[in-house]
């Protein structure tokens, strides 16, 4: 009797589930929010997980996210070059081996086949701390090491 019954009941459990939702789509949407913000060490690990588990998913959105946004790709690629020009100071007396690195990340690219990038220690927009475009402030490292550290300085 039951076997016969409860798909009906699951059936009728997500649509009223469903209606629920659309309903207070705001409410939830808000106390999401919320625990999120309650939660970042959580919610990071669940991106990661999520990333880790998906990885071809997420390049083939992150591409197809970047073909479509010419635009916004553009306003972050100047903003980086402005906020570059604005943190290298005049004053730096190693400033011409800055392309050094650059020039040694991308040997050590092609030497490994795996990309190296020129990371600055001290972020250049860091939420709590800014460095600056200098020599003594970068180094290179694995690409994918510089993209788990992102904007970020541990002390």
């Amino acid at each position: 009797m039951y076997n016969v019954t409860m798909p009906r009941d699951k059936e009728n459990q997500k649509r009223i589930a469903k209606e629920w939702y659309e309903r207070n789509k705001e409410l939830t949407k808000e106390r999401a929010r919320t625990w999120a913000l309650a939660n970042p060490k959580k919610v990071s690990e669940k991106n990661i997980k999520y990333k880790t588990k998906n990885k071809q998913k997420v390049t083939e959105y992150n591409k197809q996210w970047w073909f479509e946004n010419k635009d916004k790709r553009a306003t972050y690629e100047a903003k980086r070059r402005a906020t570059i020009l604005q943190r290298t100071p005049s004053w730096d007396p190693e400033a011409h081996l800055i392309v050094a690195k650059y020039q040694l990340a991308n040997m050590l690219s092609q030497a490994s086949g795996t990309p190296y990038h020129v990371d600055h220690i001290i972020p250049l927009q860091g939420k709590n701390v800014s460095g600056l475009h200098v020599f003594s402030n970068l180094r290179v490292i694995p690409g994918a090491e510089n993209v788990k550290k992102s904007n970020k300085y541990s002390i």
